[in-house]
């Protein structure tokens, strides 16, 4: 058989019905919603719903996670179910710090959440998101197997957000290392140099937070677009804003900064005017109208940042 030397890229007609084209960052989402394993971990009584749900009824194993594993090495996914006391908490950090990454914490009923009907009990924790990061809290005392299922979908949806680009755990300076707190001086004592060592690791935890968190878009009024900083103070110069509809790009002036927790209202369509000092004014066409039109937030790399679609309302 001679050699096909052609460098055109085309598929040859025999396979065209066999190939599928997709992002990366769809294979390696999907790949990982569908292969989490939690850790065989329970607290108090939400760990019965936690059980049931891998029962035969419930079936938690249609979204891949059945392996559950008894060692955080080998697990992802913490489900902390039940109540969280001062003593426990401490072995709980210990255990998420052992756990391969990408992990992720799902708090489980109120206790876990905010300490449940044992709140500001001398030796109950006023919720585990004191000490860990939470991805997804689902209510209830305790929740239904269902309710927990919803709570494995709304993390499944997270993981869509998500991007092999952008992920925290794929960079070098990225430990993801949770302080594990002392019994005493961190949960317990009321002395001023222990309620500082509390501050100063709260204030690095929100720093850190902050630090990871970038500028977003909304919808506000009628031809209006609100720019909010959840981050730390930006520096918006070569960012951009791109319509879908009009076509056309407003470029944020050099030297653009946007404070921590700062708002701007971007005003567009016929006759837009700015109503205070601070907004701005992009365009006299309608950045927004049809169904399924967009409006993206791009950063100076040429990233989008973040991303608002257009959906029409029926009365």
């Amino acid at each position: 058989m001679a050699e096909n030397t052609s460098t055109t890229g085309v598929a040859p007609e025999e396979l065209s019905d066999n190939i599928l084209i997709t992002t990366v960052d769809s294979v390696y989402n999907l790949a990982r919603s569908f292969s989490l394993w939690p850790m065989t971990f329970g607290l108090a009584c939400c760990a019965i719903e936690f059980i049931v749900a891998g029962t035969a009824r419930y079936d938690m194993s249609r979204f891949g996670m059945e392996v559950a594993r008894p060692s955080p090495r080998q697990a992802d996914l913490l489900i902390i179910s039940g109540t969280v006391t001062k003593k426990m908490v401490v072995p709980i950090v210990r255990l998420y710090n052992q756990m391969a990454e990408p992990r992720y914490v799902i708090s489980m009923g109120a206790c876990a959440t905010g300490g449940g009907p044992f709140k500001e009990g001398y030796n109950v924790v006023s919720g585990i998101d004191k000490f860990l990061p939470v991805d997804v809290y689902v209510p209830g005392c305790p929740p239904t197997p269902e309710a927990l299922i919803h709570g494995f979908i709304t993390l499944h949806k997270k993981f869509k957000t998500q991007s092999v680009r952008t992920v925290p755990w794929y960079r070098k300076s990225y430990t993801g290392e949770t302080p594990i707190p002392a019994l005493g001086p961190d949960i317990i004592d009321t002395n001023p140099d222990a309620l500082k060592r509390v501050r100063d690791v709260n204030m690095t935890r929100l720093m850190a937070s902050r630090a990871a968190a970038a500028p977003q878009i909304s919808l506000g009024d009628a031809d209006t677009i609100v720019l909010r900083n959840p981050g730390l103070t930006a520096d918006l110069t070569g960012w951009t804003l791109q319509s879908s509809a009009s076509e056309q790009t407003y470029h944020f002036p050099a030297g653009f900064v946007l404070m921590s927790d700062g708002e701007v209202r971007v005003h567009t369509g016929p006759g837009a005017t700015s109503s205070s000092a601070g907004d701005i004014v992009w365009t006299t066409e309608a950045a927004l109208g049809g169904d399924g039109e967009k409006i993206s937030l791009v950063n100076a790399e040429g990233a989008a940042v973040s991303v608002i679609e257009y959906e029409a309302t029926t009365a």
